[in-house]
């Protein structure tokens, strides 16, 4: 029999979330304004740096970019670090002696080159983050994204609903970028309030294959659970979910939930095979709009008009789960409405 939720303190800590993403969402005390002279028939060039190109959301992204950018008539560069986070300096120094006009950076370590954002806004490029809490830190113009803390509380949440009260979780994070330490604080925050154990945390570094890295780190902590005391998984990035929703189907532990955050086509396909596999929460289904928000303010910087820097444009992230997947080729639309062009291609 599931026991009783204590609603009311779910609530609290929910709302403790929702406060923390707002008092981050306005603008800073302070904050400086950019106003450079307008760019005119200037030839435009943006650059934009990921952590990680080759993960799914980030092609998505990029995708998103180059299309808004040709329809512009602006060109576009696109530089990866492939994890090599102490790397992201050099990267920026290079993007701002190139002269690039403005720059988006993608889940970046932002306080590894916190001097390099300031020098760009000093010298008029504007800076727009994307997922990486952006806003707290000066030289950001704006920070597009998800509402990181809801994100995940959400998720943990789900989670939370399917198990009982003292059961144990497996957690699976990434806390060297900003957006990790914030999402591990909203699910934590969900998991005290349903009395839910995490019983281990696992932390990637940035070194070497995280999906690799995830399915070993599962089976190998799955397999020393001789006892089954795991019921669940929560992980901070769709990529360490996959993997482990497969690592625990693989062991024949279809008995444990997995729930992740980010929700790429792959991430649908998945909770559509795994067992194991049951939601995620994701912000790629608003991929348009995000973008469209970001070049807005791009093409307000450069027609020379004001712009209060560190503020945050925030999207609340989506549940998708096992019953309310979309049909295939489309993101989860809460509408229900799927009618039209696909979103994507489902290989």
């Amino acid at each position: 029999m599931k026991n009783i939720r204590k609603m009311s303190q779910s609530a609290l800590m929910l709302i403790s979330a929702l406060a923390f993403v707002t008092m981050i969402s306005g603008p800073s005390i302070g904050a400086e304004v950019m106003k450079i002279k307008p760019k005119g028939d200037k030839k435009i060039t943006i650059g934009v740096l990921d952590l990680n190109a080759a993960i799914e959301i980030a092609a998505l992204f990029n995708k998103e970019h180059k299309a808004a950018a040709e329809k512009r008539g602006w060109g576009i560069q696109i530089s990866d670090l492939k994890d090599n986070i102490p790397q992201g300096p050099t990267y920026m120094e290079n993007m701002i002696s190139a002269g690039f006009d403005g720059i988006i950076i993608h889940w970046c370590v932002l306080k590894s080159i916190d001097k390099q954002l300031k020098i760009a806004f000093d010298k008029g490029i504007p800076v727009i983050t994307m997922a990486n809490l952006g806003a707290r830190f000066p030289g950001v113009l704006a920070e597009v994204g998800p509402q990181e803390a809801t994100m995940a509380a959400t998720s943990a949440e789900y989670l939370a609903a399917k198990l009982q009260t003292g059961d144990k979780v497996l957690f699976l994070d990434m806390p060297m970028i900003e957006q990790g330490q914030v999402r591990v604080t909203g699910a934590k925050g969900i998991f005290q309030a349903y009395n839910i154990k995490v019983a281990q945390e696992l932390q990637f570094q940035a070194s070497g294959d995280p999906f690799q890295w995830s399915y070993e780190q599962t089976k190998n902590t799955l397999l020393g659970d001789t006892k089954k005391e795991l019921k669940g998984i929560w992980t901070s990035w769709e990529g360490f979910g996959i993997s482990a929703a497969r690592a625990a189907h693989d062991l024949g532990r279809d008995d444990i939930v997995v729930v992740t955050c980010d929700d790429s086509p792959n991430t649908y396909s998945e909770i559509r095979k795994l067992p194991t596999f049951h939601a995620t929460t994701g912000y790629a289904n608003q991929s348009k709009d995000l973008n469209e928000q970001v070049f807005a303010i791009l093409e307000k910087v450069f027609k020379g008009e004001p712009v209060e820097s560190q503020r945050f444009y925030p999207f609340i992230a989506r549940l998708v789960t096992k019953d309310n997947l979309p049909p295939k080729g489309y993101f989860i639309n809460p509408c229900g409405s799927y009618k039209g062009r696909p979103d994507f291609e489902v290989k």
